[in-house]
């Protein structure tokens, strides 16, 4: 019999064929191979009746089993289910086919946010969601492509669902291709940053940076999140221009600033043909270099070692009066001031409405993609 390594993919039969194959080989029953892998023997069996498709993370533990690349595995499942897609019985096949979608893509959450049209039926959905990712069939392995680089790019991954991820990352890119702006300034747009808390106490001074941001052809938005994503910013290289979202997963008025000033520290010095998209997490602390380097640049520019020094004598009992004297003094928002302190770790969280009002009402509604207003 070929070694598993010889095997190629028959597209009318699924993973769970070629899983028992090498099962009778080595003599193993379903507990056995539940127990190596670490799942439910539910679980296996699901999987050898081809109900549910290969994630990512099974595919990584059947590789670690049987001596293959997860790829092989993704593959057998991909051309199954596209086999699926094209023949065989009708009520199965769509069933197989919603399972693919619905296991890449928060299809629910999408459809509530008007993302794609609400459909019951098979055909039509396969058709947006393939104009949603701008391919020609229903086939997913591109997207294997595109996770497996933002796995190793997020530090949140383990807390959030890559695919959904990457689902919305497809969203950021379609929605910049409504805003148009010429040509990328990159001295202009440092010589923005260096200035940037300036806009903080200005009257408009959000929808004047936003325009500033434009000229120096940087596109910028805001685009919710999809649930499971827990993101709050992003940052990417698109068709020769910049392009920063910002989620207002926080609305307030000292997260757009840092979201902002964070994102632009990594259009100017982290994003190149190698780097070309960073999604931002900030729920934990970075352990990379290229975020704690983004967070130092933000806090620098929104002047946070000043807001320290000033505020120090007074940690013990801070007053509202105090913050605000801190904010006449060093030209920045009172927001910024009760944000650095939080971000700094001398107050809670819990202080961090304090000076902060809703900032989507700041900023120009031209910006604003409108399904964030959807609850």
């Amino acid at each position: 019999m070929a070694s598993i390594k010889e095997l190629r993919a028959a597209t009318k039969l699924g993973p769970g064929y070629f899983i028992r194959e090498q099962m009778e080989i080595r003599g193993w029953v379903q507990e056995e191979l539940a127990d190596i892998l670490g799942i439910s023997v539910k679980h296996l069996s699901s999987i050898l009746q081809d109900k549910q498709p290969i994630s990512i993370d099974i595919a990584k533990r059947l590789s670690k089993v049987f001596e293959t690349s997860p790829h092989y595995w993704l593959h057998i499942d991909n051309d199954y289910r596209l086999w699926l897609e094209h023949g065989g019985n009708e009520e199965i096949n769509n069933l197989t086919v919603k399972a693919l979608i619905y296991s890449r893509m928060p299809i629910r959450d999408m459809f509530k946010k008007g993302w794609l049209l609400p459909t019951n039926d098979v055909k039509e959905l396969s058709n947006e969601v393939k104009e949603y990712w701008k391919i020609n069939k229903l086939d997913f392995d591109f997207l294997e492509e595109a996770v497996i680089p933002l796995c190793k790019k997020s530090e949140a991954y383990n807390q959030f669902n890559a695919y959904y991820a990457a689902t919305w990352f497809q969203m950021a890119k379609n929605t910049s291709l409504n805003y148009k702006v010429g040509e990328y300034k990159k001295k202009r747009l440092e010589d923005l940053y260096e200035c940037i808390s300036d806009f903080t106490i200005q009257d408009d001074g959000i929808s004047t940076f936003i325009k500033e941001l434009n000229i120096s052809g940087v596109k910028f938005f805001v685009l919710p999140h999809l649930e499971k994503t827990y993101l709050d910013g992003s940052a990417f290289l698109f068709k020769n221009n910049p392009v920063i979202v910002y989620t207002a997963r926080y609305k307030r008025i000292d997260n757009f600033w840092f979201t902002v000033a964070h994102e632009i520290a990594h259009v100017l010095k982290h994003l190149n043909d190698t780097l070309s998209f960073v999604l931002d997490n900030f729920r934990e602390e970075p352990t990379n270099t290229i975020e704690k380097e983004a967070n130092k640049l933000a806090s620098k520019h929104l002047k946070h070692p000043e807001i320290l020094d000033f505020l120090q004598p007074h940690f013990d009992y801070l007053t509202a009066n105090k913050v605000i004297e801190c904010s006449d003094s060093l030209n920045v928002h009172p927001s910024i001031i009760i944000g650095a302190l939080a971000f700094n770790k001398t107050i809670s969280y819990r202080n961090i409405n304090l000076f902060n009002e809703n900032v989507l009402e700041n900023i120009p509604e031209q910006f604003i993609h409108e399904s964030i207003y959807i609850n």
